[in-house]
């Protein structure tokens, strides 16, 4: 399965592509976690009422500070961690 961006009416911010994503999934967008890069994207894992995990790397966006977790990069992601999104 792939979805895209030019699979969906809108495009980030709007939530279009993860809800798809999720209905293609067969998964309730609640239990989604987004993992984003992009201040578009932590809007959108939001507006579709998912969770979201901000790469942030060496950016200061404020905007991905909307993030229900933020890291430098993908191996500061532990399970003790993930804890604190449920």
């Amino acid at each position: 399965m792939l979805v895209s961006g030019e699979s969906v009416p809108h495009g980030k911010p709007a939530p279009d592509v993860f809800l798809k994503a999720a209905a293609e999934l067969g998964v309730e967008p609640a239990r989604c976690l987004v993992i984003e890069d992009a201040v578009a994207g932590v809007e959108a894992a939001h507006a579709g009422g998912m969770r979201c995990i901000a790469v942030v790397g060496e950016h200061d966006l404020p905007g991905l500070r909307k993030a229900d977790l933020m890291v430098k990069d993908l191996t500061e992601v532990t399970v003790e961690r993930m804890r604190y999104l449920a």
